[in-house]
């Protein structure tokens, strides 16, 4: 009984001596990011942010009625408060109208303050449209800064809302600064190099100064990665099973996309029980059960939520397909490859130019508001190359030290295989939308959750040349880093203030 009462005092006592030693850089590291996402919570007008009207109604529901929102399959409004404010803030007129400014005369300011007080009511019918099925953990804690809102109207309490998610932001980025140090123990001065170079990626930033679940799911998918990074540095266990089992179990209840790495995690709990050996095989059993369990609990609870309070076919791949689309397990495997890579002989092209280039490279370089706002042309065509020369770089530093890279090749894979599994599940989402006729699913936002591997290769690629060169390269891609996200605010400022 002692020994049972005494294990959590462990448990605590060593998460706090883990606080403590986390570096003051990456404290610095995650400031930044709050701080950027914020920037872009002011800049972006409100309801510019993907799909952000559905995730405040989704909130709203939560924090009104006390339950969670239902797909209505005929569309009747959301709220007499937020539907006004949809109106006023010309929400879904601006969208694909380059001409049309964010609301910002003095006849719309008037018109929005009137309206704001009539103090409308913020009961609404239920629907939060495409964000109605999504499991409840970020709009839970969304309801506090909702619920904390002063004056209670719909625009002050939209931005305490982006005011969390940009705080989530900050969090995304101390995890990527820690899954550095575990992947790269011996190089200190290229942990901040890699944070900073996601802090500071304008469309990640743009997500998180907006209300949306990317936001806390970015978070949860970079503590994932430090997990494991931590497992293979440091051993299988108990508590690190534990810790493995909390985050992806927490992660599903904030985003299914996190299902994406579960086959990964299981690869890594394999490769921690080998590793363990004879000495430690219990203890990584052990782990490895309670990490499964852990993960497996709050999926299956929510699934179960999911099916007592929504109809089986009013969203998601319960819908049938549309009359004469092509279907069938062959058909999946090719759009989900060639969503991501060439096509290959004897494919069918499903797709009309270069989903690798078009989707997802000048999306992640910059696509912001409604993917309607993006740079020239000609700054894709300047990126290429210097996005390229990180890989190469990347992977010159691999080579060179390929005989550490072969003990660790078991890690590698695993990040690999996350990465593998997050495309497959944004390929299986993106052919059920196809399949039922429900518009274009892919969006390059959907990439970012596998943020700590482009850490990674910014913090390789800094590491290449040496301490020496490698400091001034390090601060290079810092600055480089700063220009863009600049230059992207700039972009969204002329587009929705000029």
């Amino acid at each position: 009984m002692k020994r049972t009462c005494a294990l959590p005092g462990r448990g605590f006592a060593a998460l706090r001596r883990g606080v403590c030693a986390v570096p003051r850089a990456a404290y610095l590291c995650a400031l930044v990011g709050v701080l950027n996402a914020f920037a872009w919570s002011l800049i972006t007008p409100p309801f510019e942010v993907p799909d952000e009207n559905a995730h405040y109604a989704y909130v709203q529901q939560l924090a009104e009625r006390g339950s969670l929102p239902h797909y209505l399959a005929t569309y009747v409004g959301l709220s007499p408060a937020e539907d006004a404010m949809l109106a006023d803030t010309k929400a879904f007129q601006i969208p694909g109208r380059p001409s049309n400014p964010a609301a910002m005369t003095h006849t719309e300011q008037r018109k929005i303050e009137a309206d704001e007080a009539l103090h409308l009511s913020a009961r609404g019918s239920g629907d939060a449209l495409s964000a109605s099925a999504n499991p409840p953990l970020y709009y839970l804690l969304e309801v506090v800064p909702y619920a904390l809102a002063p004056s209670g109207t719909v625009l002050d309490r939209l931005a305490l809302m982006r005011a969390l998610s940009a705080i989530f932001a900050g969090f995304t980025v101390l995890f990527a600064f820690l899954f550095l140090r575990e992947l790269l123990p011996g190089t200190r001065w290229v942990w901040p190099v890699g944070a900073l170079a996601v802090a500071l990626q304008p469309l990640f930033a743009f997500i998180s100064g907006g209300v949306n679940n990317d936001a806390l799911l970015y978070t949860f998918a970079a503590a994932l990665f430090f997990t494991l990074a931590r497992m293979f540095r440091r051993g299988l266990d108990e508590w690190t099973g534990l810790a493995i089992g909390v985050v992806l179990g927490l992660g599903l209840l904030v985003k299914f996309t996190m299902l994406g790495f579960a086959p990964a995690v299981a690869l890594a709990l394999l490769c921690g029980i080998w590793r363990a050996g004879a000495m430690g095989r219990r203890a990584s059993l052990r782990g490895a059960a309670i990490a499964s369990a852990i993960a497996a609990i709050p999926a299956l609870l929510y699934v179960e939520l999911v099916a007592r309070t929504l109809p089986a076919s009013s969203v998601g791949p319960g819908r049938a397909a549309v009359p004469g689309t092509p279907t069938g397990l062959h058909v999946e495997l090719e759009r989900i490859w060639e969503l991501f890579l060439p096509t290959l002989p004897g494919m069918k092209n499903w797709f009309p130019r270069s989903e690798l280039w078009h989707e997802w490279f000048l999306g992640l370089i910059g696509r912001f508001g409604w993917l309607d706002t993006s740079f020239p042309y000609w700054v894709y065509l300047v990126a290429a190359p210097i996005a390229v020369a990180l890989i190469l770089a990347a992977l010159a530093a691999l080579v060179r030290e390929r005989r550490r890279v072969w003990h660790r090749a078991d890690e590698f894979l695993v990040y690999v295989a996350m990465i593998a599994g997050l495309c497959v599940e944004i390929g299986v989402e993106s052919y059920e939308t196809s399949i039922q006729g429900a518009g274009i699913f892919e969006q390059p936002r959907y990439l970012l959750s596998g943020l700590c591997i482009y850490a990674a290769i910014v913090a390789l690629a800094t590491r290449l040349p040496g301490r020496r060169w490698g400091m001034a390269v390090g601060a290079l891609i810092v600055v480089l880093a700063i220009a863009h996200d600049v230059f992207s605010q700039l972009l969204v400022i002329a587009r929705y203030y000029a």
